[in-house]
């Protein structure tokens, strides 16, 4: 209940024992306002100590009654105000939760797509170059086929142009000489001075892709001593079956004919 200050002033006097000058009657009604008694102030006259009066203490404890409505209503609004920011917090920190776990998904489902991607090009480059190895193959084997002769030595099927297979480390023209099957392999060029005139008998004689000298049934032409093997004899060398057309070797050597 709110009181007005000098109905508050009005019942301190009384409780204190506060006279008043006898012309002046003053009420302790809530209705009377300060303009009305403002007039007569000065006729009112106490005499009390410096400590607190009771006057004093009386509002003070007016006032400190009315306190705890007003505290309770701050609290409530109080709470209500730290609940409101505790959900604003709570959703925040789950909206901040999900759009990482939102990012983190999309990032594994991207990584899972670039390693399907990646896994994907790699099957299918490995399945190109199976392709193109197949293919290669079968390229290969039907020029072997276009190229063969028709005849075989041991079973090599002669070939009339393509290289010999299979064999390393056979002779080249800087590999010059080859220890093969019993046999000191070396050769001797057609464009060497004397050589035109030498083994001219070769039927067929042609130049093949690998620079040898070959015959019509894809022999390799080759010279040999008459004491270690005789003319037209067959034999396998490091880069292909050959036949001896030619003499003039030491004892051992077979000399491959090239066009080197």
């Amino acid at each position: 209940m709110k009181m007005n200050k000098l109905a508050v002033l009005a019942l301190g006097m009384a409780v204190a024992g506060v006279t008043l000058d006898p012309g002046i009657q003053l009420f302790a009604d809530s209705m009377i306002t300060e303009a009305a008694v403002a007039p007569h102030a000065e006729l009112i006259s106490v005499n009390l100590p410096l400590r607190q009066t009771p006057v004093e203490s009386l509002v003070n404890r007016l006032i400190e009654e009315q306190e705890p409505v007003k505290e309770t209503e701050v609290a409530l609004v109080t709470k209500e105000v730290q609940a409101a920011n505790r959900a604003a917090q709570e959703k925040e920190e789950q909206e901040a939760i999900d759009k990482v776990e939102k990012e983190n998904a999309a990032r594994e489902a991207a990584r899972k797509a670039a390693a399907g991607r990646e896994a994907g090009a790699k099957a299918a480059a490995e399945a190109k170059a199976k392709a193109e190895a197949a293919a290669a193959k079968a390229a290969r084997e039907k020029e072997l086929e276009a190229d063969a002769t028709g005849s075989y030595y041991k079973g090599v099927k002669l070939m009339y142009s393509e290289p010999y297979e299979g064999i390393k480390n056979h002779i080249t023209r800087s590999n010059g000489v080859v220890l093969y099957n019993g046999n000191r392999e070396t050769w001797y060029s057609i464009h060497e001075p004397g050589q035109t005139v030498t083994a001219v008998k070769i039927p067929g004689k042609h130049i093949a892709k690998d620079g040898t000298i070959r015959d019509a049934e894809g022999y390799i032409c080759v010279a040999a001593s008459q004491r270690y093997m005789r003319l037209y004899s067959t034999l396998m060398t490091s880069i292909g079956p050959a036949k001896v057309y030619d003499t003039g070797c030491s004892y051992g050597t077979i000399d491959i004919y090239t066009n080197w």
